[in-house]
């Protein structure tokens, strides 16, 4: 039987074996999302990241800063990515657990569109005075704090950031009135302090520990659950203010989003755990006053959900809102 040509053209093609794709990594570079600009805290901790999963996955890792909103363009960006394990996103507690209570219109849905993968590092907060505010302890202050409510100002980097929504805090369990004055940024506020023109502020400390080592700041308390590696001989807030319990950690991680592939997750989080748990991590950070707190995917995601629950009532209770 003679076959019609169009079918002899056709044998060739059934014929021919599809072709694999690559297994993840080997296809192309991930390219992980920094959702804040080039310098600053973040930008490092997700250079060092993208530095540390490459190491481990033996692939490439571009970092792609991509900043604005408080690190909401960014997320969003990476929220709507394909999920097939070539984007990542460097995650904060200000955009994965502060973020969704003070933005109610964002354009992706935190809990929703992207997945923990697994946590770097922290780092603590810090309550700073003036040099001349007249309290040597944080319990002083709030002693002062009761005898004048509203009168102390406290000052954070802008409205809806960690510093503020720590403030609000510590007044809720102290149960006192300091006046939150926002800044836009630690620059600005920090120029206040140590002109005295700001009687306390709530903040990341590593920047603050040069003005602290030379007296132009007092470092009252840390908000970390255990005395703070870079800041020896000052108390907890606990300690201080003999209110047990009370912590509050800056945190990073890595996010994907949602219906990325089980095993590259998988693979993605033994790479964190890994790669920040070595001395090259550690050394790294400590270098920033940052310390590695590696948590894979089951505890990173454990923590998110207790952070989101935890400063969504901070949010409710203080009626916080960000225009």
């Amino acid at each position: 039987m003679t076959l019609p040509r169009r079918a002899l053209l056709a044998l060739p093609l059934l014929a021919t074996p599809a072709i694999a794709q690559p297994a993840w990594p080997a296809a192309r570079p991930l390219r992980l999302v920094v959702p804040f600009p080039p310098g600053g805290a973040t930008d490092a901790v997700g250079r060092l990241t993208g530095t540390l999963i490459s190491q481990q996955i033996g692939q490439q890792v571009i970092i792609e800063n991509r900043g604005g909103a408080g690190g909401n363009l960014g997320a969003e960006l990476a929220a709507k990515a394909d999920p097939d394990g070539y984007t990542l996103l460097i995650t904060t507690i200000s955009a994965a657990a502060m973020g969704p209570h003070l933005y109610p219109r964002l354009g992706y849905d935190p809990m929703r569109d992207l997945v923990p993968v697994g946590q770097s590092c922290h780092v603590c907060n810090g309550i700073m005075a003036r040099p001349d505010l007249p309290v040597a302890t944080l319990k002083q202050a709030l002693e002062l704090a009761k005898r004048r409510p509203g009168e102390l100002v406290y000052g954070s980097p802008g409205n809806g950031t960690s510093g503020h929504l720590v403030g609000e805090y510590l007044n809720r369990n102290a149960g006192v009135t300091m006046q939150h004055v926002p800044y836009r940024g630690t620059a600005p506020m920090m120029t206040d302090l140590l002109g005295g023109r700001l009687d306390l502020v709530h903040d990341n400390l590593p920047g603050y520990l040069p003005a602290i080592r030379d007296g132009r700041a007092k470092l009252l308390a840390v908000t970390s659950p255990q005395p703070w590696f870079a800041a020896p001989g000052t108390p907890t807030v606990a300690e201080a203010a003999d209110l047990p319990g009370f912590s509050a950690m800056i945190w990073w991680g890595v996010q994907v989003p949602t219906g990325t592939p089980e095993p590259i997750m998988d693979r993605l989080s033994a790479a964190m755990v890994a790669g920040f748990s070595g001395t090259e991590a550690r050394d790294r950070l400590h270098q920033l006053g940052i310390e590695p707190a590696p948590l894979d995917r089951a505890a990173f995601t454990a923590h998110v959900a207790a952070e989101y629950r935890k400063w969504g009532e901070v949010v409710r209770q203080a009626g916080i809102r960000v225009d």
